[in-house]
């Protein structure tokens, strides 16, 4: 039962976003969603997880996950995005089905037009469905199909979601699962029944029992039960990272617990006993073995089992080998499954791209919505800042101040110091830069971090003058301490960037750019709104779109005439200042009127 393609308009946190699932000749590509917390990465999977729970209803209404008449997912005005007065949503499954869902912030009026924050046909056929006077509708088509139909989906398909609070006690804090014994798995083969769940919370003791039965099985000589079992040792060999001489064991009658084997001695004395990480992946896998097991299809390796399994935050309590090379290598152990799953892990995301190929899965940053390439994810950047902000990196820059032979200056980041080298070469202003030693600082919390390290040193330990120069929205004091200055660059009011170096180049400047790659910049137009009753105008918005900083950087730089970054004269005039005082100043002396001003 896969998906093919989730729309959200002004759902919380995002605006509009149209995602497409991939295939490639009829196989599911893994889907990654990435983003900061609260950008809406567990909206999206709600969705999904709802539309699933509610079709499984459908087709066992003797097991509802859910009450009946209720939803997984709560439909209401609350999660309308700010400012914005409806929101929709729709979820499209193979063979047709969907499942849409429209809120409005006011009962819909007889003769009202349709409400222009409703872009395509799918959000203004679903407006025109909702009745008069009401402020929602809801529609899943499996409701139109009988429970016969639907439950051929479910047996030809595993179904899963992993929540984010999925994990086992650790058998410290509950000796009860030391205890947890193997036992045969009670299935009761009733009309509308079914042991099957979506939900997994913690499902090893399930997975277990199943375990059980498979080799009990095995004694019979069930041939389906052998593939399992051989599936499932190839899951734990690759979780434990042993050998082909790994298996299972099982204790005796009267302490039948599941244990590991290597060359038929205890690794693991019960499965219970494995840390966080190795049973969140062991449960995520035989998991995906036990319901498509459950669900009757005939299947003899892995490679036959399909469906979808959704889990949010995948990478949690996962080792760094975990993330980067065993995840993704038993992601790849089922390829007709479709992996829907969020994650914060920039190793996860470069196992992925190692194991599958650029081209073999699917990068989304929410809450756009838009595809990304690997290198583009932002937690990478994020970990190579927090990286640096270890105490290697203080020690670095203590270091290198100290030792300076030239001033040194700080900038926020690397796309700052190649728009200075690029405008000293076009403004003639090369011997400043000659004169001084350019470094970037990963941000300005990063500046921030280098002004509270060497406020800590001496006077005689920075021999050199050091600048620190913020971005122009920068809301901090310039300031200074003997040779050490903070300053931030002017802003041009009149430049349409309002934020970061960029806002040095004109709109002239900036449309030329996006002639070359609109990408560059995201523009948000001039808008109406509602404040208190009344309407006012939201004066047009442009920002740098954050993956493509780099690339608009390199491309002026590269394209930019002396015109385009005639601006950054003002920089190296505040440099100037600081570095060549005013000669009636005694004692190298700033003058503070010009201080603040700057």
């Amino acid at each position: 039962m896969y998906a093919k393609r989730i729309q959200l308009i002004n759902y919380g946190p995002i605006d509009q976003l149209d995602i497409t699932f991939p295939f490639e000749d009829d196989i599911p590509k893994p889907i990654v969603l990435v983003g900061e917390n609260g950008s809406g990465k567990s909206i999206l999977l709600s969705h999904i997880v709802n539309g699933l729970i509610l079709a499984k209803g459908i087709a066992y209404p003797e097991t509802p996950e859910v009450e009946t008449g209720r939803v997984y997912k709560l439909r209401s005005p609350s999660y309308i995005k700010s400012e914005r007065e409806i929101l929709f949503s729709k979820v499209d499954f193979e063979n047709k089905l969907f499942m849409e869902e429209m809120v409005s912030a006011h009962p819909k009026q007889q003769g009202s037009d349709v409400p222009a924050e409703l872009s395509g046909m799918d959000a203004q056929n679903a407006w025109r469905q909702m009745a008069f006077q009401k402020n929602d509708y809801h529609r899943l088509n499996l409701y139109e199909l009988n429970s016969d139909q639907t439950k051929d989906i479910f047996s030809r398909n595993c179904v899963l979601y992993f929540p984010p609070n999925r994990f086992e006690d650790p058998p410290w804090l509950n000796e009860e699962n030391l205890k947890a014994k193997a036992q045969y798995m009670d299935i009761k083969h009733i009309e509308g029944y079914t042991s099957r769940r979506v939900i997994n919370y913690s499902p090893l003791q399930n997975n277990q029992n199943w375990l059980f039965d498979v080799i009990y099985d095995m004694q019979g000589l069930d041939r389906n039960a052998t593939n399992i079992y051989n599936i499932a040792l190839q899951v734990v060999r690759r979780v434990v990272n042993r050998s082909q001489n790994v298996m299972f064991g099982i204790g005796r009658r009267l302490n039948r617990h599941f244990s590991i084997l290597e060359n038929k001695k205890q690794l693991v004395p019960d499965i219970f006993q494995m840390s966080s990480g190795e049973t969140s992946l062991l449960n995520l896998f035989l998991s995906i073995l036990r319901d498509f097991d459950l669900c009757g299809a005939p299947f003899t390796n892995a490679k036959d089992i399909r469906g979808i399994v959704v889990v949010d935050e995948i990478d949690l309590h996962l080792h760094a080998v975990h993330q980067y090379k065993v995840l993704p290598q038993l992601m790849k152990m089922f390829p007709k499954v479709q992996f829907v799953v969020t994650t914060h892990s920039p190793l996860f995301v470069l196992g992925l791209k190692n194991t599958f190929g650029e081209d073999g899965f699917a990068l989304y940053r929410l809450p756009q919505g838009q595809p990304i390439d690997p290198e583009e994810f932002s937690e990478f950047e994020n970990a190579y800042q927090a990286f640096r902000e270890t105490s290697k990196f203080s020690d670095d820059i203590r270091t290198a101040v100290e030792k300076a032979q030239k001033p040194i200056v700080f900038l926020e980041g690397t796309t700052d110091k190649k728009y200075l080298q690029q405008a000293a070469k076009l403004l003639g202003q090369e011997p400043i830069l000659e004169e001084i030693e350019i470094r970037d600082s990963n941000g300005e919390s990063g500046l921030k971090k280098i002004w509270t390290g060497i406020g800590t040193l001496p006077p005689n330990f920075v021999p050199q003058k050091v600048v620190l120069l913020f971005d122009c929205d920068y809301t901090g004091n310039c300031e200074n301490k003997e040779n050490k200055f903070k300053r931030k660059i002017p802003q041009e009011s009149s430049h349409p960037i309002e934020k970061g170096i960029e806002n040095l180049f004109s709109k002239a400047t900036l449309e030329k750019a996006c002639q070359y790659k609109p990408a560059f910049i995201d523009i948000d137009p001039e808008r109406e709104k509602r404040r208190r009753g009344k309407m006012i105008t939201v004066a047009e918005k442009w920002t740098v779109n954050e993956d493509e900083k780099t690339n608009l950087c390199d491309w002026l730089c590269k394209n930019g005439t002396k015109e385009d970054f005639q601006h950054f004269s003002k920089v190296f005039d505040l440099l100037r200042e600081i570095l060549e005082p005013d000669p009636s100043l005694s004692n190298g002396q700033i003058d503070t009127n010009r201080v603040e001003s700057g």
